[in-house]
């Protein structure tokens, strides 16, 4: 049961839809690698238990996406026709790349091929549903979670059908259905129509949620939008009953996807024991909050098969860790990091360079305090991707860096005046210097041939965990 403006909503509708829904993910990006689409698997368990009929196709491996979908749709006829968007475009500054044209383009040839409406959901779609909405010009779209929205949708759908009606182009919000709260009455996802293997060969890994929900205030951050401030837990047995789901097909790594593994500690804890316990021997690793971070944490995380962590610093100078909202302090990452070396667990801090106030000194003294701290490697991004309903873009209207008409659909990135005129060349003489730092918008250090014979060699879990310092990866 979910709970919405004061109504207690069922999951299961009263009776079921019996529609044709062809499940879509449309993400085809390859770098750092290429991504399970988990959200769409969820949503199709939610379809698989009710005994729904659909069916998913996954673009990211096909050779010629105009032509699987017209085969695709050829064959089933779908009467609903949905896509699952993870990402707007790569976040990355200055070489970045918007995907909406690509997305644009599928709708497009759905389009061409079938007269079935066509639904948007995903992360991406959550950050600017009308905007997104326009630009798709499709029929329907769901904000945030979409098990139990797709279903109402279903529903709605077919109500209209048995009076001779077309259903209103819509998009449906957490408000029309309910924010899920009990998280372990939903069924695992549903991976049986995708490519596993694929994505274990050329990724190197599986991917799983423990929680969903943000309570932390960065300033730029779209966690809390997506999923919600509050967390909610699923259960150490639920997690473990389809990690063991995931090592039956053969997936021996994972990535934690969960916004922070180990808040709460005492959720992180419980997940460890019960790997331990049950003796999964299964590799995971996962972003972590330099401020959660025990001995006692750190020795069940690495008992349990983490292989690497990976800290969302973005800065390591108080000014900065401040001005972007981080709930911890340059004390505590640098304690973090100690207790990552105490237990020989490997580790990443990622840094977001260029937000309000950041000046060439506060850049040096992050520079000069991650590489104090030695880890395995640094992912370090210059300059910050603004999306509405975020911290950051009221900070960059009051700057007046942006217009309240911007067009935020296309890639638009804060960056400090203070360093805009010299921090590009500065990163690039610094990376000469630091060869297992990564700087994405640069392209350093990461680039898809790297990745393609690094994944070739057997490489499994993050790429940056192979990184050691000193030690550059060679083409």
């Amino acid at each position: 049961m979910n709970r919405c403006c004061g109504l207690t909503i069922p999951f299961k509708p009263v009776y079921r839809c019996g529609m044709k829904v062809l499940l879509i993910s449309p993400n085809i990006e390859y770098l750092p690698d290429p991504i399970f689409p988990l959200g769409l698997a969820y949503v199709a368990a939610a379809l698989k238990d009710r005994g729904d009929d659909y069916q998913i196709l996954d673009l990211c491996f096909a050779d010629d996406v105009k032509a699987a979908l017209a085969a695709h749709i050829k064959a089933y006829g779908p009467d609903l026709v949905g896509l699952s968007l993870r990402n707007l475009d790569n976040v990355s500054y200055p070489n970045y790349l918007s995907y909406l044209p690509f997305y644009r383009e599928v709708v497009n040839t759905i389009r061409q091929h079938t007269d079935s409406r066509v639904l948007v959901g995903g992360s991406a779609f959550s950050l600017m549903p009308q905007e997104i909405f326009d630009y798709l010009d499709v029929d329907f779209g769901i904000v945030g979670e979409g098990e139990a929205a797709l279903i109402k949708l279903l529903n709605d759908m077919e109500r209209a059908d048995q009076r001779g009606e077309s259903l209103k182009r819509c998009i449906i919000r957490d408000c029309d259905v309910g924010v899920i709260q009990r998280l372990d009455e939903f069924p695992v996802p549903d991976r049986s129509q995708i490519d596993n293997a694929a994505y274990l060969k050329r990724g190197g890994m599986g991917n799983i949620q423990t929680k969903r929900g943000c309570p932390f205030n960065c300033i730029y951050c779209t966690y809390p939008i997506i999923e919600g401030r509050q967390v909610r837990l699923r259960s150490p047995k639920h997690i473990c009953d389809e990690i063991e789901s995931l090592m039956a097909m053969g997936i021996k790594h994972l990535f934690i996807v969960d916004n922070e593994f180990n808040y709460p500690v005492e959720h992180a804890q419980f997940v460890c024991h019960e790997i331990i316990r049950r003796g999964l021997k299964i590799k995971w690793s996962g972003y972590a909050n330099p401020k959660f971070i025990q001995p006692k944490l750190v020795e069940l995380m690495r008992d349990s098969g983490c292989t690497g962590i990976e800290f969302g610093s973005d800065a390591a100078n108080p000014f900065m860790l401040n001005r972007m909202g981080k709930a911890f302090t340059l004390e505590e990452m640098i304690r973090a990091s100690e207790i990552c070396h105490q237990f020989d667990l490997s580790f990443c801090h990622s840094l977001l360079i260029g937000g309000p106030g950041e000046s060439m000194q506060t850049v040096q003294q992050t520079l000069e305090a991650i590489v104090a701290m030695a880890p395995t490697a640094v992912v370090c991004m210059v300059g910050i991707r603004i999306f509405p309903g975020t911290r950051l873009y009221q900070i960059a209207l009051e700057e007046g860096i942006l217009r309240p008409d911007e067009d935020l659909l296309a890639p638009f990135f804060y960056l400090s005046p203070d360093i805009a005129p010299d921090i590009l060349a500065f990163m690039q003489q610094f990376a000469k210097e630091h060869p297992t730092w990564i700087f994405p918008g640069l392209g350093i250090n990461i680039d898809r041939d790297l990745q393609k014979k690094i994944r070739r060699l057997g490489a499994r879990g993050p790429l940056w965990e192979y990184m050691r310092r000193g030690k550059r990866f060679h083409k």
